[in-house]
């Protein structure tokens, strides 16, 4: 969990202290994520727009995820947005100091090869995605 805030700080930094929210239509997002029918947790979420930059979210335990646009609660640019669910993560190790690779569990058709869109209005949005591993489900 630490790793997720750790990245959401690093996106932050990278892109400095963005104190007022740009001059574009936004429409707040949340959602859940489920692999499977159970909550994915510690799931990475990109909300890519047409044109601009994208939206980034991590799950929780519930699987629930909110959100952020340049590390404000913002949501997504409004239109439509290529959406994809990624379970790869680097996690560096508290006591060694040593960084572990986690590899991506989801099939391509989630993230590489994303076939998910959401249609992001102004306001409240909520988008749940219901994922499905065949190789997981047996």
């Amino acid at each position: 969990m630490a790793i997720r805030y750790a990245a959401l700080l690093a996106i932050v930094a990278v892109v400095g202290c963005y104190s007022n929210k740009p001059d574009l239509d936004f429409g707040e997002v949340q959602g859940k994520v489920t692999l499977n029918g159970k909550p994915l947790q510690n799931a990475k979420v990109r909300f890519q727009p047409e044109v601009g930059r994208p939206s980034y979210g991590a799950t929780d335990a519930d699987g629930e995820y909110t959100l952020y646009f340049m590390g404000e609660p913002w949501g997504a640019l409004v239109g439509a947005n290529s959406v994809a669910i990624t379970t790869e993560n680097m996690i560096e190790d508290q006591n060694t100091g040593e960084t572990k690779f986690i590899r991506e569990f989801l099939p391509k058709k989630y993230h590489a090869e994303t076939t998910l869109t959401a249609q992001v209005q102004p306001g409240a949005n909520r988008f749940d995605f219901d994922l499905v591993d065949e190789k997981k489900r047996k």
